[in-house]
């Protein structure tokens, strides 16, 4: 059985305490159970797809709702890796930023190295730019290891502040379930840093319908409102799933909950329809 290369879920688009980010969006539609040909993971062969949808949240203490409408392309190269395109566009606090997210993954025999980059055409309270390099290790027994860092830009509004988080961690495979445990370190400035974690299992069926639960707390940079980048204490909840009507079209949801310190509290959603092609 195949391992499911983890990092693409946690590689360099957002911070889990800023950004709901369904699992089955980005470059986390990377995932695949099954062995595919030459022993890499199947999604490298994969059909390509299409996936279009939008996520919503309400936000307590007055916050006006957040939202955003997305557009996701994954294009598998087979032995040449595969490339995954998001295109967003996002409200907060009554404003409006788009960004695009470029992702690269390539196989090997010893795991697979994720390249990430994000850019924000008017960076409002999105990160101006976003770098991330990843690792996803094989190990014997079923297990596997995550190495990844990234580093964000924030534009003049925020002092031109830099964020850098590290990461460092562990999956175990058994049968249809997927575990994985990831301690996160970051910096605003390289300053002191801050510590966070993040837990999260995995069902994918043979017929590769989905189910997944994802915990995270601890501390992390997150802009909290306009022109305020601070470290802060958050806690999230996540579940989210991918279901296929037909071989190919499928629907993908999700639901969540988070705590952004004392600032406010988010309850959201997010709905999006995947095409193979």
């Amino acid at each position: 059985m195949a391992r499911i290369p983890f990092l693409l879920l946690i590689s360099a688009g957002s911070a889990l305490a800023q950004n709901a980010v369904n699992v089955q969006i980005g470059t986390a539609a990377l995932d695949e159970l099954s062995t595919g040909y030459a022993g890499r993971p199947a999604v490298f062969d994969a059909a390509p797809y299409v996936e279009i949808g939008s996520n919503y949240d309400q936000l307590t203490n007055n916050y006006a709702s957040w939202s955003a409408q997305y557009l996701n392309l994954s294009l598998p190269l087979h032995e040449n890796g595969l490339v995954n395109v998001q295109v967003q566009n996002v409200q907060r606090f009554s404003m409006v930023d788009q960004d695009l997210n470029i992702a690269y993954a390539y196989p090997t025999k010893l795991g697979v190295i994720n390249l990430d980059g994000v850019y924000s055409a008017n960076p409002n309270f999105l990160p101006q730019t976003s770098l991330g390099l990843g690792w996803n290790g094989k190990l014997p027994e079923g297990f596997g290891y995550i190495v990844a860092a990234n580093q964000k830009q924030y534009s003049e509004s925020y002092a031109n502040a830099a964020t850098n988080m590290y990461s460092l961690g562990l999956e175990k495979y058994i049968g249809e379930f997927r575990f994985a445990y990831v301690g996160m370190v970051s910096s605003i400035n390289r300053n002191q840093g801050s510590f966070a974690s993040k837990v999260q299992g995995q069902w994918i069926g043979s017929s590769e319908n989905r189910l997944g639960l994802t915990y995270a707390q601890g501390m992390e940079p997150a802009v909290v409102a306009l022109n305020n980048l601070a470290s802060i204490q958050f806690q999230y909840i996540q579940i989210d799933s991918l279901y296929w009507i037909t071989k190919t079209i499928g629907v993908t949801t999700a639901l969540w909950h988070g705590k952004e310190g004392s600032y406010y509290q988010r309850n959201g959603g997010q709905l999006g329809l995947r095409a193979t092609f």
